[in-house]
């Protein structure tokens, strides 16, 4: 009886050995089919990919000059699309021919080209004053950025004040390279003559 017992024994621990192997192999391979599952998922995930708090982001020209300047509280990458979203941001334009451009909001989205910037709630446009120029400001609930054409637009209701000149209206487009500022609908103004020193 145990002479077929010690028989047994090679052919009962080659069994266990297949059976191991097998179930290591199907483990294997459930866990390879996970990973490539999960692959497309990631890319396709609403999820953030990386943030970056209390930042400052520079464009340089050929020159090595500050051409514009991005700074925010937080901003979130969105990998599915590329975009990315800015708390608090303040975006400047710097130019030697134009004046300094400030534009602030509650919250700006930024896409993957980094062609458009929309910048949502309590926004405001500034242009200092420069020799010759009254100062400009320009505020709305929603402007849309379009930083290769040196143009801010908007289609929702704008408060205007150059100097002391107040318009309103809905729908604007202003092009800082050539500066002019377009109202398009329902426009309306006062001129409050300077005060007499």
């Amino acid at each position: 009886m145990t002479s077929r017992v010690h028989q047994r024994i090679p052919a009962l621990v080659l069994l266990g050995f297949a059976s191991l192997l097998a179930a290591g192999s199907f483990w294997l391979v459930e866990l390879s089919n996970q990973s490539a599952g999960s692959t497309p998922s990631k890319i396709n995930s609403t999820a953030p990919d990386y943030f970056v708090e209390n930042f400052t982001y520079s464009t340089l020209d050929a020159q090595g000059l500050v051409v514009s300047r991005v700074e925010g509280v937080k901003m979130t990458h969105y990998p599915a699309d590329k975009h990315s979203v800015i708390e608090k941001p303040v975006v400047r334009n710097f130019s030697p021919t134009r004046p300094p451009t400030t534009l602030r909001a509650e919250t700006a989205t930024i896409n993957g080209d980094q062609t458009e910037v929309r910048l949502i709630d309590n926004v405001m446009l500034e242009r200092a004053q420069t020799r010759g120029d009254e100062p400009l400001t320009v505020t709305s609930e929603y402007m849309l950025v379009l930083p290769k054409k040196d143009i801010v637009t908007t289609d929702r209701h704008v408060d205007i004040r150059v100097g002391s000149m107040r318009l309103s209206g809905t729908g604007m487009v202003a092009n800082n390279a050539t500066r002019q500022l377009t109202l398009e609908s329902s426009v309306s103004g006062i001129y409050l003559p300077p005060k007499r020193q």
